[in-house]
């Protein structure tokens, strides 16, 4: 009878300990056209906040291709740093093809004097940079210097920015997020201020903090702390269109060959957004010295793992306002193999049309619903995330139970009729750098994208 008490005692207890406040996402829109979004968790330990402008690499053109860079540096500049360690505050700054962030990590109950900090150091600085000739010296030969790290380092991300400016070349999404070395070089503090005062405006700012602050306390501190520019009409920007094309920087100086290559994917808000994440997901990524990336029980790896036909490989699917990416990446050491992996990869894409399997189905939504979950976990320390949520799709994918049920009703028939739109025989993006001598001509990858069937 004792022990059978404490048994019930000890169930009660452990489900009394487990049970906590759900965070919960509210959004407002003030008078002045800022919308305000917060998701409180009084779990938290601490509080992120911030702004988020819906203007990013997209919204520049040509000429002034980096500004968006050079803000994210101004921002994380020396000067402004040394600041937010005397007030406690770690700074951190992004900006993306469509929007920038600019954010603050805090103990909880801070927000007024976060809100002050932004306002003091970066609001009220937009139109005195030309007074700042040697901060702004500083930040741009700093910019450089990424660029050209970047440049000469990160194949990858370097390989992937070129997909994008084939794939959507003269149109807004074809620009890259850092800008060019040559861009850069040309800009005065007279770019980044005419930048700031067409798109860092109340009708494109939104105001977001997650952790353990709630709503009222971030308006409250909106009223009293923040003066934000207002604007009644944001400036229009382009339609970026896809284009079947592709573009080589074939370098056999360098140790192995990087590849992406896409097709046309969906847009941020599309009804079929989901169903192409599962999708992407279905052969998810794979790093070849990891041994667990070798028994996922994906198809395409049984013939890559034989042959060793590249080192790793990652399928995404990237949404935009007006359209995406959906495709993969890959990094080949057996540069001889290129033709053969960029092959099998492709014949296995056929099969999303007609022959994919209620297992393959099943083990790409759980991988999508692992990702979801690990990146609402992250809102809470990054609250830019919240308001890149909110931008791109309007927050249609904040609630994790909803959609973690749209998740599961997906169906093979929703794949199928997905691919046979999106995949089966459409043109194609290529961009490759590196030993690409084996990465055969286009035409001989575009007939790939669809299979005879007697």
């Amino acid at each position: 009878m004792l022990r059978t008490t404490t048994s019930s005692l000890m169930t009660r207890r452990s489900l009394a300990t487990v049970a906590k406040t759900i965070p919960k996402v509210e959004v407002t829109e003030l008078s002045n056209g800022i919308t305000v979004a917060s998701e409180y968790n009084p779990n938290a330990k601490t509080s992120s906040i911030g702004l988020v402008y819906s203007a990013g690499s997209s919204a520049e053109n040509p000429y002034n291709n980096g500004v968006s860079n050079l803000w994210t540096n101004y921002f994380n500049h020396a000067g402004i740093q040394k600041e937010a360690t005397k007030e406690g505050f770690l700074l951190s700054s992004n900006v993306s093809r469509e929007n920038q962030s600019f954010t603050i990590n805090t103990l909880p109950g801070n927000s007024q004097r976060a809100l002050g900090f932004l306002q003091k150091n970066f609001i009220s600085q937009l139109n005195s940079l030309e007074s700042q000739g040697t901060t702004f010296n500083s930040i741009k030969q700093n910019t450089l210097k990424q660029l050209v790290n970047f440049e000469e380092n990160n194949h990858k991300g370097r390989v992937m920015e070129h997909l994008h400016s084939t794939a959507f070349q003269n149109t807004p999404l074809a620009l890259p997020t850092r800008g060019t070395i040559e861009t850069v070089e040309t800009l005065l503090p007279e770019d980044l201020t005419s930048f700031a005062n067409e798109f860092y405006h109340s009708k494109n700012t939104t105001i977001v903090a997650t952790g353990n602050t709630t709503h009222e306390e971030l308006v409250k501190a909106i009223d009293t702390e923040l003066s934000v520019a207002t604007k009644s009409v944001s400036t229009p920007i382009s339609k970026s269109t896809f284009l079947g094309s592709e573009v080589r920087l074939r370098d056999d100086t360098l140790p192995k060959a990087w590849i992406s290559l896409a097709v046309e994917g969906e847009s941020s808000k599309s009804p079929d957004y989901l169903v192409a994440n599962v999708a992407a997901n279905i052969f998810g990524s794979y790093v070849a010295n990891e041994p667990r990336s070798r028994l996922q029980g994906i198809k395409l790896l049984d013939s890559i793992q034989e042959y060793h036909l590249c080192d790793s490989f990652n399928h995404f699917s990237l949404s935009y306002k007006d359209t995406g990416l959906w495709g993969f990446s890959t990094e080949i050491s057996n540069v001889s193999g290129i033709d053969d992996m960029i092959h099998f990869t492709l014949k296995q894409w056929n099969r999303l049309s007609v022959s994919i399997t209620e297992t393959e189905l099943e083990r790409g939504k759980a991988l999508l619903k692992l990702k979801l979950g690990q990146q609402n976990g992250l809102r809470a320390r990054n609250a830019a995330l919240l308001g890149t949520e909110l931008i791109e799709n309007g927050g249609l994918y904040l609630n994790t139970e909803e959609v973690f049920k749209k998740i599961d009703s997906i169906s093979i028939k929703d794949i199928k009729n997905w691919a046979g739109k999106r995949v089966w025989d459409q043109d194609i993006a290529i961009s490759g750098t590196g030993q690409i001598e084996d990465l055969l001509d286009y035409m001989r990858m575009r007939n790939d994208m669809s299979m005879m069937r007697w």
